[in-house]
């Protein structure tokens, strides 16, 4: 492990490698050998720049998701199913990339799932690689033509800490039997990114309890980009929540052991992503909760000189979220979607705080 007690992207790739699983595998009982996308990323990096993915689009794509499967301990098939996206349990596409224009096909953009994008020179040899998920594309677009985001603002005068929620959702309370308290022995076997199992998540009243404890604490200079935000409020909660560490694998929710989707508020406009919180979608690897079972934190961040200070928890399922909060919803395409990635796309990775 790194010095941080994070896992690497060699061990990961070892320990998948050893498992002998491939990339149409699910990982939904093995969360843990998910990468990360800032592990995703620099190991990809590592063990792919300057190797070679000749000859036409075609060849050049499946040489590519070959070399891919290898760096991540996978055993590269025959043939690549025609699966979207393309490697399943690790929920990502890879594009290469000689010109900067990207394009999708025939999908909408899903804000889980992970791009890596390689850069290739007219030697075909890849200079670049850039991991980034449907909510970073999304953000990247300048031309309207991808499908846009979902954003809200509070309701009219609406503010300060508040439950909006009373209780969970039925389907909730008839799957996971939610408790008023955890035990620190329970706690200590809870991995924050295993899916929530029934009797060891927290009702949402109690949830909001806890999570209480987060005002007054304040978000570090280092973190005002607002990926490492939230990242940093992510952190945060796992440490009130008394989980045993904090962990994230970069996709929906960010605490799955406990259903619970954490949003850092610095300006009126929160981001919720391509998904709204009342989706009746049923969630990835959520033990068959849906979007509108799992339980919102908005946390909103006040700036204090170089600093930011938690001063306000809203806590709500994702149904009643609306509530509480007033939607601003994007249009919605799907078609092949083309973007033209800024000039210094593949510069522009934000590492999360360790």
């Amino acid at each position: 492990m790194s010095k941080a007690g994070h896992v690497t992207g060699t061990e990961l790739k070892a320990a998948i490698a050893r498992a002998g699983l491939t990339i149409y595998d699910s990982l939904e009982a093995r969360p843990e050998l998910i990468y990360g996308l800032n592990v995703l990323e620099s190991h990809l990096r590592d063990e792919l720049m300057g190797l070679r993915v000749p000859g036409e689009i075609r060849t050049r794509s499946k040489l590519a998701k070959g070399l891919v499967a290898g760096a991540l301990g996978y055993p590269a098939p025959p043939a690549f199913r025609r699966t979207q996206p393309r490697f399943p349990g690790q929920n990502l596409d890879v594009h290469v990339q000689k010109a900067n224009n990207l394009q999708i096909w025939n999908e909408e953009l899903d804000p889980e799932r992970r791009h890596v994008v390689l850069r290739v020179d007219e030697d075909a040899a890849i200079i670049a690689v850039r991991v980034v998920d449907g909510e970073t594309l999304a953000r990247l677009d300048t031309t309207g033509t991808l499908t846009q985001k979902y954003q809200a603002s509070r309701l009219g005068k609406h503010a300060g800490t508040i439950l909006v929620s009373s209780e969970d959702t039925q389907r909730f309370r008839e799957l996971l039997a939610p408790v008023r308290a955890l035990n620190r022995e329970t706690l200590a076997t809870l991995d924050p990114l295993r899916p929530p199992e029934r009797t060891k998540v927290l009702a949402i009243d109690s949830l909001f309890v806890a999570l209480q404890g987060l005002r007054g604490h304040r978000i570090a200079r280092g973190e005002l980009q607002e990926r490492s935000r939230g990242a940093a409020l992510h952190r945060e909660v796992c440490d009130v929540l008394g989980l045993p560490r904090y962990a994230d694998h970069g996709q929906f929710p960010d605490v799955p052991c406990q259903a619970l989707e954490v949003k850092a508020q610095s300006s009126p406009t929160i981001d919720l992503g391509l998904v709204t919180p009342d989706s009746t979608d049923e969630a990835r690897g959520l033990s068959g909760l849906r979007h509108c079972d799992v339980r919102y934190c908005v946390a909103e961040l006040a700036p204090r000189n170089l600093e930011f200070e938690i001063t306000e928890i809203v806590v709500s399922t994702g149904k009643d979220f609306f509530r509480e909060f007033r939607a601003f919803e994007g249009l919605r395409q799907n078609r092949k979607l083309q973007m033209h990635l800024p000039p210094d796309f593949f510069a522009q990775s934000e590492p999360l705080p360790d």
